[in-house]
């Protein structure tokens, strides 16, 4: 890797093609190691239930395995993806910035493992319970494999992007690109958007809506907590002194 000398556009395409390489042969070797484990991970994910659920075909056996592989295995490829951005990027930081950027790879795999987390064992049960109380004294509802990990995946994925919000909001904080007041001015407008990706993501009634959108705006106001804090930190090795209002 060239530190003090510019690398050529050709040099730059190569080491990103690399890169590229590495990291899907990564997540190639990760699904593979993940499909093994995939009849452990539906027992974890199906534990709550007394009895199996229902597949209509071998079909759905396969999507089911397939589906698991592919999250374990993206979850797994996050930080050596990260990594690899991050090594790329290393020639045109300075050292303090790159080894500042570096706990970005860390933070990146935790907030989408904790976005998981979080959609599986709070979001997706209360949806579930609230989905199936609905139609309680209407429907004899039963639940397959497929539409119980499908309901679940669109639960759990889109919290665990969400969560990478207060990663980036620091990243480009750290870069001057964001501030604090641009999150707070745009307060209302931010609320409203999270508002309505909370409608898209969830089932169509108000309770499931109401129960994401309310982690949506707290993940929002922790990432402006975060952002207040890096840009004061900047404000204080900029000018020298401490005590900003």
């Amino acid at each position: 890797m060239k530190h003090e000398q510019e690398l050529t556009i050709v040099e730059h395409l190569a080491e990103f093609r690399t890169r590229f390489l590495w990291t899907i042969s990564f997540f190639f070797i990760s699904f593979l190691v993940s499909l093994y484990f995939s009849t452990d991970l539906y027992r974890l994910l199906t534990q709550g239930f007394s009895q199996k659920l229902v597949v209509l075909g071998p079909d759905d056996i396969l999507w089911i395995y397939l589906n698991l592989a592919s999250l374990m295995a993206f979850t797994l490829t996050l930080p050596f993806l990260t990594y690899q951005v991050w090594a790329f990027l290393v020639p045109a930081l300075e050292k303090a910035e790159a080894r500042s950027v570096f706990w970005y790879i860390p933070a990146v795999f935790l907030c989408f493992l904790a976005g998981l987390l979080f959609g599986f064992y709070l979001v997706s049960p209360a949806l579930l319970q609230v989905l199936l109380s609905l139609g309680e004294d209407l429907f004899d509802t039963q639940l397959t494999a497929q539409n119980y990990l499908t309901f679940l995946l669109h639960t759990t994925i889109p919290m665990a992007i969400i969560f990478e919000l207060p990663v980036l909001v620091a990243f480009l904080t750290s870069i001057g690109i964001l501030s604090p007041r641009f999150l707070v001015q745009y307060r209302r407008h931010a609320y409203f958007s999270l508002l309505v990706l909370a409608v898209i993501i969830t089932p169509a009634d108000f309770i499931s809506d109401l129960a994401m959108t309310i982690p949506l705006l707290l993940i929002y106001e922790v990432s402006v907590a975060i952002s207040r804090w890096l840009y004061r930190r900047k404000e204080k090795r900029r000018t020298g002194y401490g005590n900003l209002t």
